[in-house]
């Protein structure tokens, strides 16, 4: 008998708040409609029964039969089977050999010795990656993280310009900076001091730079090649397809643009354009060729390369990609089978590197050298001409087939932030709509005989005309980077200001000595290079050092003295005083993580709320949260945010000492639990509900005895509040196991320690953590007794770098006696 929609609905809210919401009783009756039907009982019943068992029994056939069916399907099952797991056993067989045997051991020479006898590699390679989270708390976001930069240290090494990965959720371009500084670490740890250059973008997205080491280069004298890296969802796949499709529509019915117009190379033109060109090899790290929604236009004609039964992310599966697109005959309409599948592929691709510009043409896409000085920054001085050649298409449904006929002989332009597609050099016919496509620096309008037989085919039947195309870069073209390293003398190019947080319209910086000088400068450019940001201030003494509320002294660099800020994290709202309260935007992850750990109805204890990035999304969730902060402005604005989000019924807001509230927080949840209080949660009128129809009553939550988690984020001190936990529940020792299915709550507590990659800074952490709560402690899993999980949040400096240690309480804790509190 199938569900009713609403015993199903109930049935499902009290699970979900872990069958708190409805007594045994009531979830008996629920259920009983449900269960199988009870034997008979009456005497005719049972005759009837026996009746059907004898009449069952002479069904000798019908027995044999379904004998006979179930040997065939465990006969089938188990040949089936035995193959699977053969074929499983062979490829991790395979898949091991090629790891042992290529294990590039985070060495590019090696990397580049495993590609150097590959016939050709991809100019472009694009990956597809999975977000595997499965309820750990983000512990699959940062795997996901560190699977992409590992993969770009890889294209790096290799020398492949071009990386795209594909992510369904979005989950990477969310989180694009986190990226971007994860993969220019993972670089720094392959490279060491001598990376090369950086870019990362997502569509409509303006991409974030990281410079190339002065002193980057190959141990054969070459220069690294510079990684680009495009960051792509599931929205850029078909649902760019249907809003370009919507668009042309709309100018074909305000006769902006002829239907004869549209065609398939416009089409391809305009996505190639606003998403990127096809990938030359694609690689799926998973065991099944499965594309989740991947832009399905942009790999009309791309190799698809997967291992089959891998379930990793490797760099045996890279290498053996590679491998199999060397190998390839390129022919159209051809498919590879077995553990490599690939689409139509197109004619040769080029080699690595092909498109890029020959050494002696660089310079002129190099911006010009500007010393203004240091308080001034001359715009206008930024305006590049140069001329080249480009080929004017008389008819733009050409477009898509000369733009690939002349990227495969390297006769169209490639250069950064240029789009090869251009207006036609006379205003007449650009109005027009008439386009063009730029060439390579290397052909020349006046020299017919640099054109290439493409071109010259192309000029004899009138479908192209060469002509010089003057092409302009101001100001906006250059890069951050660019016109940093125009204006700075040249001792300062090594660690050009990049980084920096926002907090809404504001961005801060924390510049270092040998680049105040050049602040006003520095901040104008970003003003620039970055349109949400309104004001740019700088940081003039430490966060922590001459405040207790982690508030600090600044100077406003460019922009009005507004630090009244709106900000959007996590699904929620904040609006603060960034020059009265905490903020930091680069630990939107950590807040997350921690967010994801938490499960609807449990109580949560936050110490150092600050304005509740933790508290807030927590009570969106269902978690009860008692959120604390010693700063009145935070506190202010912490109440304002319960109430702007509509989280009354879940979080508290205080504002006492850190010490003192851990206990009064623990007597405080068992006093509201103890009288009954609950959170009352209005619920939605179902959408088939007749009218007149009453809505439904509240669900009821109510409070748990218990706190499940506390979270400590004050990382210079809050270590040393660890003392207070001791006698938390003295007393109280009937709340918890054996005696309950409840345990003792985590302790999330936040801290710096030294920047190593060994065990160091674990040791160092336990150590303290042993110290102040006087029980040895060591790193492991928190869920075993005396074991803490030191999570890497992210670095702060050169050599510190801040943490999360997470351990449950131990019970010697947790339930020392009253006298012995700190």
């Amino acid at each position: 008998m199938p569900f009713n929609t609403k015993d199903l609905r109930a049935y499902r809210r009290d699970e979900r708040y872990g069958h708190q919401l409805m007594t045994a009783e009531e979830r008996i009756k629920l259920l009983k409609p449900y269960l199988p039907s009870p034997p008979p009982k009456t005497s005719a019943q049972r005759a009837e029964a026996r009746a059907r068992e004898k009449k069952s029994r002479l069904g000798v056939r019908r027995f044999l039969r379904t004998q006979l069916h179930l040997l065939v399907f465990t006969i089938i099952h188990f040949f089936f089977s035995l193959y699977i797991r053969l074929r499983q056993a062979k490829h991790a067989v395979v898949n091991q050999i090629y790891s042992v045997y290529h294990y590039h051991h985070r060495t590019p020479e090696l990397i580049q010795s495993d590609v150097k006898g590959l016939r050709r590699l991809p100019r472009h390679l694009s990956v597809i990656l999975t977000l595997e989270d499965h309820g750990r708390g983000g512990a699959g976001l940062e795997k996901l993280v560190n699977e992409a930069a590992e993969i770009a240290a890889w294209c790096a090494s290799a020398g492949i310009p071009e990386l795209s990965i594909y992510e369904k959720t979005g989950i990477l371009k969310g989180y694009i900076s986190d990226t971007q500084r994860a993969v220019a670490q993972k670089l720094a740890t392959y490279f060491g001091p001598n990376f090369p250059a950086l870019s990362m973008r997502a569509p409509h997205t303006p991409a974030i730079e990281t410079p190339a080491s002065p002193h980057a280069a190959r141990a054969d004298g070459q220069a690294y090649k510079g990684l680009s890296v495009l960051l792509l969802s599931a929205e850029d796949g078909r649902d760019s397809i249907v809003d370009l499709t919507k668009t042309l529509t709309e100018m074909s019915q305000r006769n902006k643009l002829s239907s004869a117009d549209i065609s398939i190379e416009l089409v391809d033109a305009e996505l190639s354009e606003s998403i990127m060109d096809e990938p030359d090899l694609l690689i799926l790290f998973g065991p099944h060729v499965e594309l989740s929604g991947y832009p399905p236009w942009q790999i009309r004609l791309t190799e698809i390369f997967h291992v089959q039964d891998n379930t990793r992310v490797g760099y045996q599966v890279f290498y053996r990609a590679l491998t199999k697109f060397a190998q390839a005959q390129m022919r159209m309409a051809v498919f590879m089978t077995t553990s490599h599948n690939r689409a139509d592929a197109a004619a040769s691709p080029p080699a690595p590197g092909q498109n890029t510009l020959p050494k002696r043409e660089m310079t002129i896409f190099r911006p010009p050298i500007v010393r203004s000085g240091a308080n001034a920054l001359n715009r206008a001085l930024f305006l590049k001409k140069v001329t080249i050649a480009a080929a004017a298409v008389n008819d733009n449904r050409n477009i898509s087939k000369y733009r690939k006929e002349l990227e495969k002989k390297k006769k169209l332009l490639y250069a950064e932030r240029i789009s090869p597609i251009a207006s036609h050099p006379d205003q007449t016919l650009a109005a027009q709509g008439r386009k063009c496509l730029l060439l390579d620096v290397g052909v020349k309008a006046e020299a017919p005989e640099t054109w290439g037989a493409e071109l010259e085919e192309g000029v004899r039947s009138e479908e192209l005309a060469v002509m010089p195309y003057e092409l302009q870069l101001g100001y906006d073209y250059w890069s951050y980077q660019d016109v940093m390293t125009s204006v700075l003398p040249e001792e300062l190019h090594g660690e050009i200001p990049s980084g920096f947080n926002t907090a809404g319209h504001v961005a801060h910086l924390n510049l270092r000595d040998q680049y105040l000088p050049y602040k006003k400068v520095v901040a104008e450019v970003l003003l620039d290079k970055n349109t949400h940001i309104k004001t740019v201030i700088n940081k003039v003494d430490n966060v922590g050092a001459e405040s207790q509320f982690r508030t600090f002294q600044y100077e406003v660099l460019v922009g009005k003295d507004d630090l009244n800020v709106q900000v959007a994290e996590n699904n929620c709202t904040f609006e603060f005083d960034y020059a009265k309260v905490y903020w930091n935007s680069k630990l939107e992850t950590e807040h997350r993580r921690l967010v994801d750990l938490f499960k609807p109805g449990e109580v949560v204890c936050d110490v150092m709320a600050g304005i509740g990035p933790f508290a807030i999304p927590a009570g969106k969730r269902g978690v009860f949260v008692w959120a604390n902060d010693m700063n009145p402005e935070s506190y202010k604005y912490l109440k304002q945010g319960v109430e702007k989000n509509k989280v009354q019924a879940f979080v508290r807001p205080f504002c006492e000492d850190g010490r003192t509230f851990i206990h009064n927080a623990a007597d405080s949840v068992l006093a509201a639990s103890e009288k009954g209080e609950y959170a009352s949660v209005p619920q939605k009128r179902h959408s088939k509900s007749k009218p007149g129809t009453p809505a439904p009553k509240p669900l009821h939550v109510p409070i748990p005895q218990t706190i499940s988690h506390f979270v400590m984020n004050l990382p210079a001190s809050a270590i040393e509040f660890l003392g207070c936990y001791r006698g938390l529940y003295a007393g109280k020792e009937t709340l918890f196991e054996p005696s309950t299915g409840t345990k003792l709550p985590m302790v999330h507590v936040h801290c710096f320690s030294i920047k190593l990659d060994d065990d160091t800074p674990l040791k160092d952490i336990c150590e303290r953590i042993t110290k102040e709560i006087g029980v040895v402690m060591k790193p492991g899993d928190p869920e075993n007794e005396h074991e803490v999980a030191v999570h890497n949040v992210r670095d702060v400096a050169p050599a510190k770098r801040m943490f999360c240690a997470s351990f449950r309480l131990p019970r010697e804790v947790a339930f020392a006696s009253s006298t012995s509190r700190v």
